[in-house]
């Protein structure tokens, strides 16, 4: 009970854009990276912290009362890892080699995929130019079974030559089916190439 219904073929190559998820990741990567330039920033440098710290209990602070007291120590500390700087140099190199690792992997994907969706716009091309020679070849076989049948009223041709004149005329109409369908599914493929 299902009908297949064939697409229409509204394709525009210019209003294709690449929205491949994958560019998105390469955004995410860079955006990493840079996170982690920004975080060797911050190793480096000292690190202040405030602290307070109380407590009840007996004895207090007075050793020598015996009886409950509350009691508290509040502070500034600072702490500062000097080893971040002996290994920040060679940190920094490996995030600027990450950085151009990833550049040249969109680069490439970038070129792979516009390599692929320039073949398939050429290839949509070829097909349109097809298709009219097609329609040119439909219109001359037409006016050859035309021809054929008025050659069988006038009895110069015979039935089964006028028969492979159509046979002919049907065989160009089933390749021009076939290349549109051919056309379609080159449309469709350059969309999935470049997820549109």
């Amino acid at each position: 009970g299902t009908t297949l219904e064939k697409p229409a073929d509204t394709f525009e190559s210019t209003s294709l854009v690449n929205n491949r998820p994958e560019l998105r990741w390469f955004d995410a990567q860079g955006g990493q990276l840079n996170v982690q330039e920004s975080s060797l920033k911050t190793r480096f440098r000292p690190r202040f912290g405030l602290f307070v710290q109380g407590a009840y209990g007996n004895p207090g602070l007075n050793m020598l009362k015996d009886d409950f007291s509350a009691y508290y120590v509040a502070g500034v500390r600072m702490s500062w890892n000097f080893g971040s700087l002996y290994t920040l140099r060679n940190d920094r190199r490996l995030i600027d080699n990450n950085r151009r690792k990833l550049e040249t992997s969109r680069d490439v994907f970038l070129f792979n995929t516009n390599l692929e969706s320039t073949q398939q716009s050429l290839a949509i091309q070829s097909m349109r130019r097809q298709m009219v020679d097609d329609d040119e070849i439909i219109r001359l076989r037409v006016n050859i079974r035309k021809a054929a049948e008025a050659k069988v009223e006038n009895g110069t041709l015979t039935v089964t030559d006028m028969l492979r004149e159509i046979t002919a005329e049907n065989l160009a109409r089933q390749t021009k089916a076939l290349h549109e369908v051919q056309l379609l599914m080159n449309i469709w493929n350059l969309k999935y190439t470049l997820n549109n």
